[in-house]
């Protein structure tokens, strides 16, 4: 009895934690989020640059500092005088042995000719840059769990397909051994049909090892130990009612010029280097600031115990051998440097787009082709498999379509997540959310002129 009871709570541990395990693709997402070292990297990058703007704008605030010492000193140097008082001399202290020393010193920038805004608005925006690479470092991380994802559906896919072409070649060989016992079908055909057995189990094991393969996969996407036992939920196949009609990619590469975030962080990095090209110019501007200090020391026979003082500094620079003129052309470089960086990003993404439109809508027609197939090869076997039992084919027609039926329900499976692949990078291309692409089919397939046209040559026939 209490054997029984510790499997019952073997069995109720197990299932609650496959249970647990069982996640949808908004949950990884939100894990890998959480978890991944890519993320936190970029957002660590987004805090040095928030500290980098802090400095830009603090150097130009008013600053108190206090400083001290303390001086042992010789030789020392006194004189005496008269004292027509008392009539004994009085010692007086030029330089004493041990000096003591207090300061508080203000600065205030008053006029700084351009340096101030410069370097605040170029740090600024290189905050923004910073954050717009933590959404760029998100939308990749994203498109690789959706992609690991779909990886593990269509592995776990590819066994149920293999164990499928397992079990028929078991009743085939199940057939082939009553038809050879009743001495109506050769030796052959048995043999033939185990040896078609053990490669059909020889794949089941390939494509199980490829289920284990694809979840370590994702497992270390999302942080957890790559052994660790995960189920997903089914994606939905939301994106086939788009069709296959050709579309113009200009609409897409414009939304993705302007929504990518790395176009976007990218942009602010050429407003950040064009604020740094006119602070190195400012730094040739004259600059006036305010200065005033406090200072108690050791009193001295030619000072007194306190002292202090108010300034008002003009800089203006004559002379440095051309250190600032270096400084301009360095910074206007780097500005070249983002320039081409920048024409560069918008290539590739145009490019990046221009591919995902074509393999999405290729990935879909490729579905379509792949499901009239394997209906057609169902069939095909089930004739096959009628006609061999009948006595009236042979076998040889048997494995040829359950050769064609196996290849035909892997291509439909390769098909179907490659489309969910190909719809997830579209996705990412455009820097768009998932309803935005919809949204964006919808209204480019409404307003193609081609469907239109056979739209309306499809009512005028009706």
């Amino acid at each position: 009895m209490v054997r029984w009871f510790l499997i019952l709570i073997a069995f109720i541990f197990t299932s609650a934690t496959i249970a647990q395990d069982k996640l949808s693709l908004k949950e990884c997402i939100e894990l890998a989020i959480k978890t991944h070292p890519l993320i936190r990297l970029s957002y660590r990058q987004l805090d040095a640059a928030l500290a980098k703007s802090e400095q830009a704008k603090a150097q130009w605030k008013p600053e108190l500092t206090f400083n001290g010492y303390q001086r042992r000193q010789g030789p020392t140097v006194s004189f005496t005088i008269p004292n027509p008082v008392t009539g004994t001399p009085t010692s007086i202290d030029i330089v004493k042995p041990d000096i003591s020393t207090l300061t508080a010193e203000f600065r205030q920038n008053l006029f700084t000719f351009g340096r101030k805004t410069s370097s605040v608005q170029g740090a600024e925006y290189q905050v923004n840059a910073a954050s717009a690479m933590v959404q760029a470092t998100q939308s990749q991380l994203i498109l690789r769990v959706t992609e690991s994802y779909a990886d593990v559906l269509a592995a776990q896919a590819m066994e149920e397909v293999a164990k499928q072409a397992v079990e028929r070649v078991k009743v085939v060989l199940k057939v082939a051994k009553a038809k050879y016992e009743a001495g109506v079908a050769p030796k052959f055909d048995v043999l033939r049909a185990e040896a078609e057995l053990a490669a059909a189990e020889e794949q089941l094991l390939m494509a199980q090892n490829g289920v284990a393969l694809a979840k370590a996969s994702i497992n270390q996407l999302l942080g957890r130990p790559t052994d660790a036992p995960i189920e997903l939920v089914p994606l939905p196949e939301s994106f086939f009612e788009f069709g296959t009609e050709p579309l113009k990619s200009e609409f897409f590469i414009k939304q993705a010029l302007t929504n990518r975030p790395e176009m976007k962080s990218l942009e602010w990095q050429v407003k950040s280097a064009d604020e740094f090209v006119k602070l190195a110019k400012a730094d040739k501007n004259p600059f006036v600031l305010l200065t005033s200090n406090y200072v108690r020391q050791t009193r001295t026979g030619f000072s007194g115990d306190y002292q202090w003082g108010i300034n008002l500094v003009v800089q203006f620079p004559i002379f440095d051998s051309g250190r600032r003129e270096s400084i301009v052309k360095e910074r206007e470089a780097n500005l070249e440097q983002i320039l081409a960086q920048k024409e560069q990003m918008e290539r590739q993404i145009a490019l990046e787009v221009e591919q995902a439109l074509k393999n999405f809508q290729v990935s879909l027609q490729r579905l379509k082709t792949a499901r009239a197939a394997l209906a057609s090869a169902e069939e095909a076997f089930r004739l096959a498999q009628v006609r061999y039992e009948g006595g009236v084919g042979t076998l040889v027609e048997v494995w040829d379509a359950q050769v064609a039926l196996t290849r035909a329900r892997a291509n439909e499976v390769q098909s179907l997540y490659d489309a969910h692949k190909a719809f997830a990078r579209l996705i990412y291309s455009t820097g768009l959310t998932e309803a935005e692409v919809k949204n964006l089919l919808k209204n480019l397939i409404v307003s193609n002129p081609a469907n239109n046209g056979g739209e309306r040559k499809n009512e005028g026939a009706s």
